[in-house]
């Protein structure tokens, strides 16, 4: 399926309808050193922040590390929303449903990338955001990945027939410029490998079943997924790499005219 036809709406609205909870299944279990993505991304959450907005939250998983703040959760569907903790609203990203200024921080994990149009979406969280409030990312990244990495990736690929792909087109070019054109300054853009584990069959199934591959065939999953496991089973274990990027900004001015 060429991208040029994808509809994206449609395939994450039916992604995660199927599936709900996917993306964080396997995130929760990726780790680099003593964290995960989740808790790597509210490490740029200031402990005077009470009024925490989290974007395409999904299942809630970054509310659930901010235990004791007050996070709105929000998200376009209403399956993964169900699972979410606390105070969670379904609404569209492009059209927040928010007083100007009304939260300290504003956190999306992995969301940035199926956002969309993204500087839309930035200037709403800029909009909700008080001045001198900051947003929290995390993104999918290109790199750190070792030699043994793309050889993992590259078989999983071939197997797959199909790199994973998305609507903003996996890590975001430009992002800092975006950004700063909607009023924030950037603090900080660093990267990190986390490592998924596969040790058995259903690991396997967990890495593919939570990548967006639009007209790959549940055939071709689980024939990536055998490969994976049986890869897995030989080697006592084998890491599936995630690379990340996370990102922070804080909302100084206005958005810049266009």
């Amino acid at each position: 399926m060429s991208e040029n036809v994808i509809d994206w709406p449609g395939y994450l609205r039916e992604f995660h309808t199927a599936a709900p909870g996917c993306t964080e299944a396997l995130l929760s279990r990726a780790v680099a050193g003593d964290h995960t993505p989740y808790r790597w991304l509210v490490r740029a959450v200031s402990g005077e922040a009470r009024r925490v907005l989290d974007l395409a939250c999904g299942s809630g998983p970054v509310a659930r590390e901010l235990h004791g703040r007050w996070v709105v959760g929000l998200d376009n569907n209403p399956t993964q929303l169900a699972d979410a903790p606390g105070p969670r609203v379904q609404a569209d990203a492009l059209h927040l449903p928010f007083a100007n200024e009304a939260f300290d921080v504003v956190t999306c994990s992995m969301g940035l990338m199926v956002l969309q149009p993204l500087p839309e979406i930035l200037s709403e969280a800029a909009r909700v955001l008080r001045r001198g409030g900051v947003l929290a990312a995390t993104v999918l990244a290109v790199r750190p990945l070792r030699r043994g990495d793309i050889r993992t990736l590259t078989g999983l690929t071939t197997r797959l027939r199909s790199r994973p792909q998305f609507p903003g087109n996996g890590e975001i070019t430009g992002l800092k410029e975006q950004l700063r054109g909607v009023g924030f300054d950037v603090m900080e853009s660093q990267r990190e490998r986390y490592a998924y584990t596969v040790r058995s069959l259903d690991d396997a199934r967990r890495v593919v079943s939570a990548i967006y591959l639009p007209g790959t065939s549940d055939d071709r999953r689980e024939t990536a997924a055998h490969w994976l496991a049986d890869r897995a089973e030989a080697r006592d274990g084998l890491e599936v790499a995630i690379p990340v990027r996370r990102i922070t900004a804080m909302r100084t001015r206005l958005a810049l005219a266009s």
